[in-house]
């Protein structure tokens, strides 16, 4: 581990930090006062639908709620993907804003860690157990795959809002972007 954080960020960082603050977009997100109050109202909001919807179908996935069937609780999950999409954009606004910020920042690297987990968790999920599991009904067991799919979605989840929470906390102090 580097001392910068989890993964080595030398040259290649360093190289595509000072283009990002050439871009249109940083000067968007950094000379407008509202832009980065907007995108951070924005981002709360997409994760708030996010957890209500992705963390319902996890919960029902590890046997909470089974009053509810798997494809009835399914149906939000477009909710929670246009959420993730809001978050996504959001979360680029910040990053072009202040890329140094970021890019150094321990917590950014474990969020993004996280979040392609999470991805992976949400391919395996769909390609295997999910063909066996669309057809539970309320009242019904879900199979041992699907409940450690939403036990691990869960999880992750919980770990990408923990380290986008500990990304002031982990704010490198040395951050002054190259002349």
């Amino acid at each position: 581990m580097s001392p910068t954080g989890l993964i080595h960020t030398g040259g290649a960082a360093q190289a595509y930090a000072a283009w990002v603050n050439t871009t249109w977009l940083h000067y968007f997100a950094t000379n407008y006062k509202w832009v980065w109050a907007t995108m951070e109202t924005l981002h709360f909001l997409g994760l708030g639908v996010m957890v209500g919807t992705i963390g319902v179908l996890d919960l029902r996935l590890m046997g909470f709620a089974k009053g509810l069937p798997v494809r009835a609780v399914q149906q939000l999950i477009p909710w929670g993907v246009g959420a993730f999409v809001l978050n996504t954009v959001t979360g680029v606004v910040f990053l072009a804003g202040a890329p140094y910020q970021y890019l150094y920042n321990f917590a950014f690297q474990m969020k993004v860690l996280f979040m392609l987990a999470a991805g992976l968790n949400v391919v395996i999920f769909y390609t295997g157990t999910w063909r066996r599991t669309q057809t539970i009904g309320a009242g019904q067991h879900v199979p041992w795959a699907a409940r450690i799919a939403g036990a691990v979605s869960l999880f992750l989840w919980i770990g990408v809002m923990y380290w986008g929470r500990m990304l002031t906390f982990f704010r490198p102090p040395f951050v002054v972007p190259p002349k």
